[in-house]
């Protein structure tokens, strides 16, 4: 099977101020932080069944994050806090430090976020009809090399302005791979029924990195429930849209949870750990001569726990669409069977 996703996701976000940050004139910061975070993302992948009860999907995350900075900025436009600025991933991000007149490169830009093998065994299935099914998978994330290379916290004498020394260096917040290989876990059930909805189920995973980066970064461990419902009625299937027609619509909801993650020599990130919740709605359209299309509709509510004295303040509204496509390919592979 091949299939393909793309995520649009746009985040209105707002922080309070940086305890002990400076601005790049040398003053005490006395501003909050806000802006937009716009991420465009295509997941490309392939599942190939290797027998009656595995199968393996290769997938590829293309991606660019967007800042865009709606904070206080000097007379040339540039940001006045070293924190953020307008800026992709799809860019390098490098500062010259004017004491050692040494170049710091502190991001990797690219387009190539991680790749993904995952295993997946059927442990239970019902066959056709009505019925339970129940999978269980195992994956691998290799890290790309979009990453970035220091902590976005680390202070430092810099720019030789001695009378603002253990100032933040300029540095950047969002990147596309943590760079640590990480293993996943996943527990998939899904049950069809002849009543309303025909199609329900949900997905629970565990992401938990197995290295840090070699920048000396600990990602985040991840937990994450993803619930599903699909209506199916015959109803829906009389709309058509040209070649496509309306085969089921139903809610979705997802929430993660991420623990802190941890740079070496800083200590824990601030604002790392959180919780997420993403209700939603999915359509599914099908086309006339296979293949299927579906459109995902979300609202993210974002928060994070205040513990400890490095946290601050943030608030964050998410909205996002997904379209993703997927069609099976009638195609044996001899050797595997």
């Amino acid at each position: 099977m091949l299939f393909s996703n793309l995520a649009y996701q746009h985040f209105d976000w707002w922080h309070d101020k940086v305890p002990g940050a400076y601005d790049i004139n040398g003053e005490l910061e006395d501003f909050e932080h806000e802006g937009l975070f716009k991420n465009k993302a295509i997941n490309l992948g392939l599942t190939i069944g290797l027998n009656d009860y595995w199968n393996v999907t290769l997938s590829q995350l293309i991606s660019e994050r967007c800042m865009e900075w709606q904070g206080p900025v000097d007379e040339d436009g540039s940001s006045l806090t070293v924190h953020h600025r307008s800026e992709c991933t799809s860019s390098d991000f490098s500062y010259v430090d004017e004491t050692t007149d040494l170049n710091n490169q502190i991001a990797f830009g690219g387009v190539l976020g991680d790749t993904r093998i995952n295993f997946r065994y059927l442990l239970f299935n019902q066959m056709k009809g009505p019925g339970t099914r129940l999978f269980l998978g195992m994956g691998l994330d290799i890290p790309s090399s979009n990453v970035i290379t220091e902590s976005p916290w680390v202070k430092s004498d810099h720019d030789g302005i001695e009378a603002t020394p253990d100032r933040y260096t300029p540095h950047r917040h969002f990147y596309l791979s943590d760079g640590a290989y990480k293993m996943n876990l996943q527990l998939q059930f899904f049950k069809k029924r002849f009543q309303f909805p025909v199609f329900w189920g949900g997905t629970f995973s565990f992401n938990f990195p197995l290295n840090d980066s070699k920048y000396g970064f600990t990602p985040s461990q991840r937990y994450e429930l993803s619930l599903m419902a699909m209506s199916g009625s015959t109803s829906f299937q009389k709309i058509k849209l040209g070649n496509l027609s309306l085969s089921s619509i139903g809610p979705t909801l997802t929430i993660g949870y991420a623990s802190r993650s941890r740079w070496e020599g800083e200590g824990e990130t601030p604002n790392s750990k959180s919780i997420l919740y993403v209700p939603g709605i999915n359509i599914l359209l099908s086309f006339k001569n296979g293949g299927g299309l579906g459109i995902n509709l979300t609202r993210g509510f974002e928060s994070y726990f205040n513990e400890n004295p490095s946290d601050i303040e943030e608030k964050t509204s998410i909205y996002g669409i997904s379209i993703s496509y997927r069609t099976v390919l009638n195609n044996r592979i001899d050797w595997l069977w």
